[in-house]
């Protein structure tokens, strides 16, 4: 109902222009000139350095000494509020750490938004030298466990709206990038109860992954298992499987706590 009622709403023009220069940003493109933002949305450099101006006053962009422009502190202020929101966690954070106390390897709270995997909190082993957040990172669904996890429990037609918006990008020599063999993998993925990545997604990296459904079957996020391939053989994802399965039932009565859930059936 909100979405359809948004879409009758008019369009704030000074609003959306300052939007789309927040969204050029990515973990690929961290800082941008005047003259790259004029590029990539085709929009004059004066109407630009006005939105920029704004925006810097705000704190949500800051000059470099490149003279160009990167994210500011206020948006990192609101990404630690958008995190603590998440309600999920305080249930999902300790029996991931028990998780990773009885494997030793990586695990990851994931969600969908829009047709890719978000990615929500992470637990890595104590014994990792250097530990950084993912949270917030987005990933196709196609090349990564947990995309599949939850891929494999959504209805067909959703499926094929998130490939028609998306695509199959081959992102390593491993990833599935034709139709028919990702709908052949995900009907495995259902019977079995879990997904893999073989390297799909990183080459050298293996995962397991299972969904997080809710009582009535609705796919809300998915737990995964990540390590080196040497590390993650065929014996040992099967049992992690079992262990996911056990802790994504345990997260079941919590389902609904997931960021964006309402919208999920909007696809």
């Amino acid at each position: 109902m909100l979405e359809k009622e948004c879409k009758k709403t008019p369009r704030v023009n000074a609003t959306a222009k300052a939007l789309s220069i927040l969204g050029c940003f990515s973990p690929t493109l961290l800082e941008i000139t005047l003259a790259q933002f004029s590029k990539m949305l085709d929009m004059p450099k004066s109407t630009l350095l006005n939105q920029l101006r704004t925006l810097e006053d705000a704190g949500m962009v800051m000059r470099t000494g490149n003279n160009a422009f990167r994210l500011g502190y206020k948006i990192m202020n609101l990404s630690y509020c958008a995190h603590n929101a998440i309600s999920i966690s305080q249930y999902a954070i300790p029996v991931m750490e028990d998780l990773e106390v009885e494997t030793g390897q990586n695990l990851y709270l994931t969600t969908h938004v829009e047709g890719q995997v978000f990615y929500l909190e992470c637990v890595y082993p104590s014994r990792r030298l250097v530990s950084y957040s993912i949270s917030g990172k987005l990933l196709p669904m196609h090349c990564t466990g947990c995309g599949k996890a939850m891929l494999s429990f959504m209805d067909k037609k959703q499926v094929e709206t998130i490939i028609d918006q998306h695509g199959l990008p081959q992102i390593t020599p491993n990833t599935i990038t034709k139709r028919d063999e990702l709908f052949k993998a995900l009907s495995n993925y259902r019977a079995m109860g879990y997904a893999i990545d073989n390297e799909e997604e990183s080459m050298g990296v293996r995962c397991v992954a299972a969904a997080i459904r809710t009582s009535k079957g609705t796919v809300a996020g998915a737990l995964s298992i990540s390590g080196s391939v040497l590390s993650m053989r065929d014996e040992v994802l099967e049992q992690y499987a079992v262990l996911l399965s056990k802790a994504c039932n345990t997260l079941v009565p919590y389902a609904h706590l997931f960021p964006y859930y309402q919208n999920y059936n909007q696809l």
